[in-house]
């Protein structure tokens, strides 16, 4: 793959059945298309940007950026809220392309670090994190509403 073969841009309501299909491909319960479009748009709101990977005219990756002002940081901190690329895609530089334009626009928006948490069983995700210059700095701690 040749990263100019990869369209990477803004996510539109017609992405929402690619985009849901890959959620599921991570394991995520099918919120369905529905729920998906909403998301995409409510990720239009300042603050919030979901990018996609377009290769031969079919979404196969996304990434859902988030970035804000952290009180202990004199400057923004960027979040990689979500990414997944297709299962049948991966390792073929299709996510290096997509990580790379994420940082890039997230450091044009005066964040002084971008962020990812990856569930403890994607091991993969996590050779991948750590060989483009990620480090695992802390724990992650989550309790649900019952």
């Amino acid at each position: 793959m040749n990263e100019s073969e990869l369209i990477i841009r803004d996510a539109v309501e017609s992405d929402a059945v690619a985009i849901n299909s890959l959620l599921v491909q991570l394991g995520y319960a099918d919120i369905g298309v529905e729920t998906t479009t909403r998301k995409i748009l409510d990720h239009r709101r300042p603050g919030y940007l979901l990018l996609v990977g377009e290769w031969q005219g079919t979404v196969i990756a996304f990434i859902a950026l988030h970035w804000y002002d952290l009180l202990h940081y004199h400057d923004k901190s960027g979040r990689i809220t979500s990414f997944c690329v297709d299962e049948n895609h991966r390792s073929h530089g299709f996510g290096l392309a997509l990580l790379t334009a994420a940082e890039r626009f997230l450091f044009s928006q005066g964040c002084v670090r971008v962020e990812v948490t990856s569930n403890l069983g994607r091991t993969r995700a996590h050779t991948f994190y750590l060989g483009n210059g990620y480090q695992e700095v802390s724990r992650h701690f989550v309790k649900k509403r019952h």
